[in-house]
């Protein structure tokens, strides 16, 4: 379950949405995550991927949800092996994603090119789509919030391919879990991330674009506005990026031809 019922002041009954932690155990480093319950495998996985440890599926040896023992305190976890992938190169990552919040300023990092390092940029006019296949996508993102519409409280997103086939999906009560989440799911089919088009349900901050950006996913659209330095991303990796998704607005901020006339 991923809500729990409570009892509110009035006496009505209300669902909420669960926030627990969730241990992380890849090689030798830990990571300590609140999330909600369900889909922590492709959490996981999905997790790796964005923040650059991994490149592919092929470098996860073993992938193992382990439920926890409240009354002993201890955490769910998701206990990963990893194979071909350099121990400094996965502790320098985990550190950076510690290290990198909304609130130290990047730790005084602010140039989108220094961000996008080594990174190669995504490909140039596809897919090619409307703004009408925008909206329809928009919809069944809509439909799939199935713990939002019942609570109120969490994140989504979405990931679909070429025919607008879905790729992945998640909900989370953390944004980036909600993105790992269907990064990971996504990644477990096979999928090919380099034409495909990513949905947030909230801002597009340079933390969620960077993690697209780095599976070089070349469409990204939030129903809210995208910060300053998320444009700059999109701008220099030469990416689609699309704020305001709803049924009467939508902002194009950044397009490179693969937005085409209604």
């Amino acid at each position: 379950m991923s809500t729990h019922t409570r009892t509110l002041h009035s006496g009505r009954r209300d669902e909420l949405i669960r926030e627990e932690p969730l241990l992380i155990v890849a090689g030798e480093q830990q990571l300590v995550t609140m999330r909600t319950p369900g889909d922590d495998e492709h959490l996981a996985l999905g997790f790796l991927r964005s923040e650059g440890v991994i490149d592919e599926l092929a470098q996860v040896s073993s992938c193992h949800f382990q439920p926890g023992d409240p009354q002993a305190q201890r955490p769910d976890r998701v206990e990963i092996e990893l194979r071909n992938v350099d121990a400094s190169r996965l502790r320098g990552r985990l550190t950076r994603t510690h290290e990198l919040r909304s609130s130290c300023g990047l730790c005084g990092l602010t140039d989108a090119e220094a961000l996008l390092d080594e990174l190669e940029p995504c490909l140039p006019g596809v897919p090619r789509l409307s703004r009408a296949t925008l909206q329809s996508l928009r919809e069944d993102f809509e439909r799939r919030q199935v713990l939002f519409a019942r609570t109120g409280a969490c994140h989504g997103a979405a990931l679909y391919g070429e025919e607008l086939a879905l790729l992945g999906f998640g909900e989370d009560v953390g944004r980036h879990n909600a993105l790992d989440k269907a990064i990971g799911r996504a990644l477990r089919s096979g999928a090919k991330f380099t034409r495909a088009i990513a949905l947030l349900s909230g801002r597009a901050g340079y933390d969620l674009v960077l993690k697209c950006l780095r599976l070089r996913i070349p469409v990204i659209a939030s129903v809210s506005a995208p910060s300053a330095l998320g444009f700059d991303l999109c701008h220099a990796a030469g990416s689609t990026l699309v704020g305001f998704l709803r049924r009467d607005r939508l902002e194009v901020y950044t397009d490179t031809g693969r937005l085409a006339d209604d």
